[in-house]
């Protein structure tokens, strides 16, 4: 094992001792985490995961909850979620599968294999995994169903059955299984990273040292363009296309946010009569009333979330374009804040879904999606896209 970490964001050489008793080891330039160190076992990691796959099966296939209004009744479970989306809502249907159980499912099942039976992955399995890792929105999922509870109780009354209670323990084993074990532990499991002469403290672009951003793995070249021995994908001493790829990325979300603020995200049919809504109508009506705290979840998440992403990528690629940036660290910790909350936007749409699951009673009310939640949902997930596209190294690049 190399007493050597190339930062993948600042691309800072930093030596690091493997004997150290310490719980992560960082970047003492920009503050990237480069190695975690947990004492956990991994046949114990191994046990949780394979627990959480148990518990998401449950969720699937138990009554996850019901209400009830003038008698009438209603009830729900993941399959559901299925079943209706399947209809008309192609789109909302494979994000929700994806985000919400083949990305998850995936990660755990990897876990199992690798960490209980202790078997070799391929490059293949662990590209799937490092994907996987990143994408996983149980907890998004979790924090929606919460938000769609306090919206449903102002409606009819909501039982609760054992797929809830089971869908809510499953996604506090995945946050904890998904930190305890990460990809660059899978990746030295698959190709252990070889011994480089490096020297700490100096760039590894200056020492004609390539780090691949997708796995970690840091070698000498003095090629423009490298395959990657580890995971084989391209390498580059700074990938400067990505500026050009990051904002037509953005100008895609940025065209897509105007209609899913503008149209209906979905539709209530209450007597036979039809009424749309949009996300600042749900704000409103949520602070009407008086659940303050939906409305200001559902404006954060919906609302300044999306845009802060937005303004603050274009600033961020607009200042590394000119090669201009007052103050990199800020611009450094700005972009990853957008990486961070990025994926909690999509709050919104499962609460969309949910309802649009839950609420059919009978002819006397069902609540809809709309064509703009497909519209926020795709803002959502290309923004997710353009940030990840883009080489923080170009930052540090920069001069003061």
């Amino acid at each position: 094992m190399s007493n050597h970490l190339v930062c993948k964001s600042c691309d800072l050489t930093v030596n690091v001792d493997h004997n150290e008793t310490k719980d992560a080891f960082f970047c003492p330039r920009c503050g990237r985490k480069l190695k975690s160190s947990s004492i956990t076992k991994r046949s114990d990691i191994a046990t949780v995961a394979f627990s959480a796959i148990i518990f998401l099966c449950i969720s699937i296939v138990e009554p996850f909850m019901s209400i009830s209004a003038m008698g009438v009744g209603s009830s729900m479970s993941l399959y559901s979620i299925i079943s209706i989306l399947q209809k008309q809502w192609g789109m909302l249907l494979y994000s929700f599968l994806f985000f919400t159980f083949f990305a998850p499912l995936d990660v755990l099942v990897t876990i199992v294999f690798v960490c209980g039976f202790k078997l070799k992955p391929s490059v293949f399995i662990g590209k799937m995994f490092s994907f996987n890792h990143k994408m996983c929105m149980v907890d998004v999922f979790v924090l929606g169903i919460l938000v769609s509870l306090i919206k449903l109780t102002s409606l009819a009354n909501v039982d609760f059955y054992i797929g809830f209670y089971t869908t809510f323990i499953f996604s506090l084993m995945l946050v904890w299984v998904c930190h305890k074990f990460r990809p660059e532990e899978l990746w030295e499991i698959i190709y252990p990273q070889e011994s480089v002469d490096v020297k700490a403290g100096i760039n590894a672009k200056d020492q004609n040292v390539k780090c691949c951003d997708k796995c970690g793995y840091y070698f000498h070249s003095e090629n423009d363009v490298d395959k990657c021995p580890r995971c084989g994908s391209n390498v580059y001493f700074r990938n400067n296309s990505c500026l050009s790829k990051s904002f037509c990325l953005l100008l895609s979300a940025l065209i897509l946010y105007v209609p899913s603020n503008l149209y209906p995200v979905m539709y209530t049919e209450f007597m036979k009569s039809s009424t749309g809504s949009n996300i600042i109508d749900g704000v409103i009506a949520m602070w009407n009333m008086k659940s303050y705290f939906v409305s200001m979840v559902i404006l954060l998440a919906s609302i300044f979330i999306p845009a802060f992403k937005i303004i603050s990528l274009c600033f961020i690629i607009y200042v590394t374009k000119i090669k201009k940036i007052p103050n990199i660290s800020k611009v450094s910790k700005l972009y990853r804040s957008v990486l961070i909350i990025g994926r909690w936007s999509l709050i919104d749409v499962y609460v969309v879904i949910i309802m649009s699951a839950i609420v059919k009673i009978g002819g006397l009310l069902s609540i809809d999606p709309g064509f703009a939640i497909v519209c926020f949902c795709s803002v959502v997930i290309i923004t997710l896209f353009s940030a990840e596209e883009f080489d923080e190294r170009l930052i540090w690049d920069i001069k003061k």
